[in-house]
Order: C-alpha cells, then sequence, then structure tokens
C-alpha cells in the first residue's frame, strides 16, 4: 500500500502534458490551415493584379516596330484598381514595373485562434504576382 501512495497524482500530470501537446497541434492544423489559405488567396489575386496591370500596353509601341512596352503609370493604376476592388486597402500592396513586367507584391497578418494561447496572435503573409506583356498567341516579343 505505501508504494501506491507515492504513484498517486502521476496519471493527472500525464493527462495534462497530453492534453497541452495535443491542443498545441490542434493550433498547428487549424491556424496552419488558415495561414496556407490565406497566402493561396494573396498569390491568387496578386497574379490576377499583375495581369490586369500587364494588359495595359503603351499605344505608342503598339504602332512601331520595336516590339511592345507597358504604360507604366497605367499598369500600377490597373493593378491597384483590380487591387482596390477586391477590398485590399493601398497600404497593402506595392506594384513595380519593369519594362514588359508587372510585380505586385501583397502583405496581410492572419489571426489565429488556437496559437493565440501560446502568444501567437498573428502571422504575417508576403506573396509576389508576376505577369509579362506578350504579343500575339504563340511568340513572345522581347
Amino acid at each position: 500500500m505505501n508504494a501506491c501512495r507515492k504513484e498517486r497524482g502521476s496519471t493527472s500530470v500525464f493527462a495534462v502534458i497530453v492534453v497541452a501537446v495535443l491542443m498545441a497541434l490542434a493550433g498547428l492544423c487549424i491556424d496552419g490551415g488558415r495561414v496556407l489559405n490565406a497566402r493561396a488567396t494573396l498569390a491568387d489575386t496578386a497574379e490576377q493584379a499583375a495581369r490586369a496591370g500587364a494588359q495595359q500596353v503603351s499605344a505608342g509601341s503598339l504602332r512601331g516596330a520595336g516590339g511592345i512596352g507597358l504604360d507604366s503609370a497605367g499598369a500600377r493604376s490597373a493593378a491597384a484598381s483590380y487591387l482596390n476592388a477586391t477590398g485590399i486597402g493601398a497600404d497593402r500592396f506595392s506594384v513595380v514595373t519593369t519594362g514588359q513586367d508587372v510585380v505586385v507584391t501583397l502583405e496581410d497578418d492572419v489571426s489565429t485562434t488556437m496559437l493565440r494561447f501560446v502568444g501567437v496572435s498573428t502571422v504575417h503573409v508576403s506573396v509576389s504576382g508576376d505577369a509579362h506583356a506578350a504579343v500575339g498567341i504563340n511568340q513572345e516579343e522581347m
């Protein structure tokens, strides 16, 4: 009987540790899924905005023989308009044009639910999408 009294309560310590580990794993699964979903959604939105910007070709370059060129201001404006229409504020994105390329970078903070208990209240997500203006169906002009 004396041996049983020394081990009294050891099961409850084990149960507390197991529950804490299971809660941490659940937090990683739930919040990790939310972060992956947010990243995929932002990447899709960035790519679509870059495509909208890459469609803004300079009219003068279409008439010339030197190939096409982007209207940089129009490309940035078109990408920003697309992002604003999807509800993304101007403080969460940047649009850069170089030559025939449009690069859109989006940033967001995804709030957590389960990981909040261990001190992680948000996860920062940053993605980029790019598009290249091309001529014709099968041929790309450089």
